[in-house]
């Protein structure tokens, strides 16, 4: 060993000292050959940095590095060594010599430094300080050389200061703001306002495969920023889209904690298969449940062909492109909690009677009728809900007492309405607050980001506790998120993505032991004076077992579920040479759920029914392509991508429903004796694709843009199995045009697209045909075919065309983005009826075409900006039109002028043949069809008069007799339609023919604005969204003007007040009658104008006042933001829709095919859960 060398252990133990290291990328290579006096070395690198060339120098010659990692991003401009045989401190001082950098060489060790007083004469120091437009400091934000990794970060006020060439020019940024570039030349100090309101034709947006300039894109692409999502308290992602989104419907079918809504992009695609866009998270295919707002970088939704072409069979619906939050560079550790707490509330009630007003209002009309009418009189005396008949056992309380004196602890009293003389004592237990009632929400999140030119990272965990408004409907969950970048050489990186979700809640059954209509939906109507629980503590049955109290199902009932969700994620990406990369990823998800439900032995039912299902979703994915980027001769840009696509889904389930355990102790399967409904589930799914775009533009000016997408589906049989999807886009910067010299209109772009994309959402074996396992035949198992296979099936087809354009106004501060889309559907899938030779009731056949089209509108304004206050407007109007085009042959006939017209379903006039309802060719989709009313019957002659209908039992108050057809005064007259049935001696009536439109499942427009009000650190934010042109099958609403007075003992709503009583009564409410249903007349127990409420509303969704605390006051606790506000969420409806929310009225267990579906507020499929007001307190610091 030379005298002047010095061990290597006891160098890295000297180096450790002086806090440097040697760089983890200038690990020893494994050669041990003596120190080399020459050294060939033969390298090229363009705008190298300290960091680039001695890895190069490394990998060629094994010589190592050590040098304090703040130098690794130093500049060195372009290098060239080409060496065969020279001494190493030759090749250094040719690359370090003038630059102010000093090096040793130990042993094979190059120690370099810089001799910042050297460097001096040749970079400058800049300093200066990073704020917003209100003056705030932006702590954090990233000051970086362009063209370089090389930065710093603004500290606690802002302040920065950096060493730079006088030619080099400063990239200033920070999340949320435009970046701004500034040229160093003879400055040496540089303050920087960023603005927070980019531009729109400067943003970037992620599209399939890669991200692209929002001033070249030429697709309908809308972005929801995540920022935007932070501190909104909902469980759901989509609950914060509401509205925000132009072309996107959001729409909630089911407001138990944790359900995720259903999404209509431009309508959809389909009449009868799934109208649900794809959800792709980080380039995985899943579902939003699970995911936590907070970690959301970015939404993009792509609409039309040429931006959601590219995912070719599943793009007909459109796809939403969710990117989770990644590390930042040149950004030390960010640490960010949070935590929010909300008092809950639900945010509509049915306006139902107490017990008193109940008593009052039921007792004086059950007194109209005779005694010998079964609804009638005679129930006054009886043991039910307004009778005086009950005992100490009794389920329901009413009863007379003598004086004051002996009404029960805790019961209520009041004069009987029929006579005066008498007290009825009764029990007043509101039993719609028992089933809903204020609650609490909670919500924890921590985060850190950073990063350096090596590692940036992502992670967070947060925890959602809502307590449930709804009795036994709490739910929580617990998220992670990671998100990690390595740079391994210079030209690849690699970056994990790893998500992890666990979710628990209690839940209203919809299937197995109940579903919502036997529990809530009629246990929520009975009368206030029901007993909750009786004398021992028990809690009382309800009127029979599927009208149950809310005690009762606390009691008795338990449906519970577990879900976890995890997703890993690699991802590789290989600079190959400038403009060509090289990306290959490969992803996991699984998702897991087991439910459980049991229904406790009780005084209705000892059969202890016990159904428990599991469920586990796989879905392994793998994609890689390659993308080249080069401009040509300054004007000239073109980019193309190439890659493949795969995927494969498993699933696997099994759910079993037993009967007959002796004892609630052991709530066990192995319990049961008698299993009385088992299914399992075993499929596996592939989808195989290859895929390319080609983006071409001159001068940022004329934009094109083709993609192609070829689709194998495993759903298909070989001949059909691959799908064909090309799409193709232009765009005219008019604005960037000589000719272009419009006062205050600075931006102005035209684009158009059109394209082919699939709809593959069909059943497994539609094409290859079932077979079912459950039969037997002489007392062994059989398997017997249940579907004809169609191997001629094939894809559902959408043809799409966009016409779009982006404007901005007064230097961007009035941005409009509006588009026209016209889609069509061709090769419709429909259950086509089979001849019963065939043994088979139907098939699957391409058959049908629907039309979806219409228009959105984006506008973002910034109405006043100046030092201290702003105030910005975002609004979005998107309007949806459906037709359908064509349907399956055996839905023909000829219409009354002979010609052909095609229907499904609807309805036919006796007398004339027409034929109207249902879904036909010609006509939009979802129509609500019903009674309409004339006028209310007044008179005993108009009595007399009115026309027979069909569905009236006939009784009258005057004489107590049922007569079938008959009218009572107070009654509806129905319209009657010209040409419907008539009876049997030629007279009008009113039966089932007597339809009429009453209104649309679905809106046709939506949409929402938001007012931001910003002065100095106080923050004001108000947003509305809105639906117009729906209605909702409010049936529930007219349940409460029904009394049933059978076993049902319904309760009453306070509109009953407004019915009709005596002739000259200004009402629209026909007069209260004793059991509508069972033995009055009907007039609310049919679908009509009365139970179709117009839709259409007006909800102040999100309302945050905030306050960050100066920098100044927080900077010496070591906080970078310290923020505190307040807020409301779901806060008021204004609309005419009565007791549910206004916002969906379809089935809540189904999927975004039954969209177009009518389905009333009391069926077995609805939720009647209501949406949750929220009222939030939350506390955010960033440290």
């Amino acid at each position: 060993m030379k005298k002047n060398s010095i061990p290597k252990l006891e160098l890295v133990f000297l180096l450790l000292l002086t806090g440097m290291c040697p760089q983890a990328h200038a690990t020893d290579d494994g050669r041990n050959a003596s120190p080399q006096k020459t050294y060939a070395v033969d390298l090229t690198l363009g705008s190298a940095t300290v960091l680039t060339f001695t890895e190069a120098v490394t990998s060629q010659t094994g010589v190592l590095f050590s040098y304090e990692s703040a130098l690794s991003q130093m500049p060195l401009g372009d290098v060239s060594v080409h060496e065969t045989a020279a001494p190493l401190e030759h090749i250094l001082e040719k690359v370090f010599k003038g630059r102010g950098f000093r090096y040793k060489v130990v042993d094979r060790i190059v120690v370099l430094t810089y001799d910042t007083d050297s460097a001096r004469s040749q970079l400058v120091l800049v300093t200066g300080r990073v704020k917003d437009g209100s003056g705030t400091p932006l702590v954090g934000a990233s000051v970086v050389v362009k063209d370089t990794m090389r930065g710093v970060s603004a500290g606690a006020e802002g302040n920065y200061r950096i060493f730079v060439d006088p030619d080099a020019t400063l990239v200033f940024s920070y999340i949320g703001y435009a970046d701004r570039e500034e040229r160093i030349g003879t400055k040496s100090a540089i303050d920087v306002v960023l603005e927070e309101y980019e531009a729109v034709l400067e943003d970037v947006v992620v599209v399939g495969y890669g991200t692209q300039s929002r001033r070249t894109v030429t697709a309908a692409i809308s972005k929801f920023d995540g920022h935007l999502l932070e501190g909104i308290p909902v469980n759901s992602v989509g609950d914060a889209l509401k509205g925000r989104v132009p072309g996107v419907r959001v729409a909630t079918t089911d407001a138990t904690p944790g359900a995720d809504p259903k999404f209509l992009i431009r309508g959809g695609s389909s009449i009868n298969q799934s109208n649900a866009p794809i959800i792709i998270i980080d380039g995985v295919n899943r579902e939003m449940t699970g995911l936590n707002p907070n970690d959301i970088e970015s939404i993009e939704v792509l609409k039309d062909a040429a931006s959601a072409g590219i995912y070719g069979a599943r793009a007909s619906n459109g796809v939403i492109l969710i990117t989770t939050k990644k590390g930042s560079m040149a950004r030390g550790p960010q640490v960010t909690f949070e935590a929010q707490a909300a008092w809950t509330s639900p945010a509509v009630r049915f306006d139902l009677m107490d017990g008193g007003d109940y008593l009052r209002t039921m007792r004086t009309m059950l007194n109209e009728y005779p005694s010998t009418y079964a609804y009638g009189s005679g129930i006054l005396t009886g043991a039910n809900s307004a009778g005086i008949g009950n005992g100490d056992n009794s389920v329901w309380t009413p009863k007379f007492v003598d004086t004051p004196a002996d009404v029960p602890a805790g019961w209520k009293v009041m004069v009987d309405p029929i006579d005066h003389s008498k007290l009825i004592a009764y029990q007043d237990n509101d039993q719609q607050k028992q089933w809903f009632d204020d609650s609490y929400w909670m919500n924890y999140y921590v985060g850190v980001n950073g990063g350096n030119d090596k590692v940036q990272y992502a992670a967070s965990a947060g925890y959602t506790k809502d307590g449930g408004i709804g009795i036994n409907t709490d739910f929580s969950r617990f998220t992670f998120h990671g998100n990690t970048s390595f740079k391994i050489l210079r030209n690849l990186k690699a970056t994990t993505v790893f998500d992890y979700s666990e979710t628990k809640g209690n839940t209203l059954p919809t299937s197995g032991i109940a579903t919502y209509w036997t529990t809530v939906g009629r246990g929520m109507f009975m009368p206030a004076t029901h007993r909750d629980y009786l004398d021992d503590g028990t809690p009382a049955q309800g009127t029979n077992n599927t009208t149950i109290s809310a005690a009762w199902f606390d009691r008795y009932y338990t449906s519970n579920y577990t879900a976890r969700r995890m997703t890993a994620n690699f991802n590789l990406e290989w600079e190959i040479v400038d403009g060509l990369r090289a990306v290959m990823q490969v992803a996991n998800h699984n998702y897991y759920r087991i439910d459980n439900q049991r229904l406790a032995g009780n005084a209705i039912s000892n059969q202890r029914r016990t159904y428990e299902k599991w469920g586990q979703t796989n879905r392994f994915s793998t994609q890689g392509y390659l993308n080249y980027r080069k401009t040509f001769a300054q004007d000239h840009t073109i980019e193309g991508t190439v890659g493949f696509d795969y995927m494969k889904n498993t699933v696997n389930g099994l759910s079993l429903t037993v009967t007959g355990a002796d004892s609630d102790k052991v709530p066990t399967l192995a319990a049961g004796t008698d299993a009385t409904g088992w299914a399992d589930t075993n499929t596996n799914e592939a989808l195989s694709s290859y895929f390319g775009r080609l983006n071409y533009d001159y001068k940022k000016k004329y934009l094109f843009m083709f993609t192609f997408r070829a689709d194998g589906s495993s759903k298909f049989a070989e001949g059909n199995r691959w799908g064909y999807f090309p799409a193709a886009s232009a765009g005219w910067v008019v604005s960037e045009e000589k000719f272009w010299n419009v006062r205050n209109f600075n931006s102005f772009k035209i684009r158009a697209s059109y394209g082919l994309t699939g709809n593959n959402y069909i059943g497994l074996y539609d094409a290859y045909g079932g077979f079912g396992a459950t039969s037997i035949y002489n007392g062994a198992s059989a398997i017997l075919p249940t579907a004809l296979p169609n191997m001629r099936l094939k894809w559902e087809t959408t043809h799409q065309l966009d016409i779009g354009v982006d404007m901005g106004f007064f230097n961007d501060r009035i941005r409009l983005m509006a588009d026209y889309y016209n889609k069509k559907t061709t090769d419709l899938l429909f259950s086509v009826t089979l001849p019963d030779t065939s043994g088979y009731g139907s098939a699957r056949q391409n058959v049908g075409s629907v039309r979806f089209y219409g228009a959105e509108v984006e506008l973002s304004t910034v109405n006043i900006q100046s030092k201290n206050f702003t105030w910005t407007t975002d609004f979005t109007y998107s309007f949806n039109m459906n037709k359908v085009l064509s349907l399956p042959d055996e839905y023909r006939y000829k219409d009354v002028d002979g010609k052909d017209a095609w229907r499904i379903g609807g309805y036919t006039m006796s007398e004339t043949g027409f034929r109207f309802g249902g879904t036909a060719v010609g006509e939009r989709m979802g129509r609500i069809y019903g009674y309409k009313t004339a006028y209310i019957i007044e008179t005993e002659a108009q009595a007399d008069a009115a026309l027979y209908d069909v569905n009236s039992h006939g009784i009258r108050r005057s004489d107590g007799r049922s007569i079938a057809g008959r009218k009572d005064i107070g009654d509806y007259e129905w319209l009657n339609r010209a040409g419907s049935a008539r009876t049997a001696d030629g007279s009008e009536q009113i039966n089932d023919e007597d339809m009429f439109l009453l209104g649309y499942v679905t809106p046709h427009s939506t949409g929402g604005m938001n007012n931001t009000f910003k002065y100095r650190n106080l923050s004001l934010s108000v947003y509305v969204d809105y639906a117009l042109g729906h209605s909702v099958y409010n049936y529930m609403y007219t349940r409460g003007l029904q009394t049933s007075m059978g076993n049902c003992n319904w309760n009453l709503i306070y509109d009953a007040n407004d019915c009709w009583q005596k002739p000259g009564d200004n009402t629209k409410l026909a007069r209260l009658s004793a059991n509508d249903a069972d033995g009055g007349n009907k007039n609310y127990s049919r679908i009509s104008d009365i139970s179709v409420q117009k839709g259409d509303y007006l909800c102040l969704r999100d309302v945050t006042l905030s306050y960050s605390f100066p920098k100044r006051w927080i900077g010496k606790l070591g906080l970078g933001n310290l923020t505190v506000s307040v807020s409301g969420n779901t806060l008021v409806y204004w609309t005419k829709v009565k007791g549910v929310s206004p916002e969906s009225a379809v089935a809540a267990s189904g999927s975004s095919t039954g969209m177009y579906s009518v389905v009333n507020t009391s069926s077995a499929d609805y939720s009647i859960y209501p949406p949750t007001r929220k009222v939030m307190f939350s506390l955010k610091a960033t440290f």
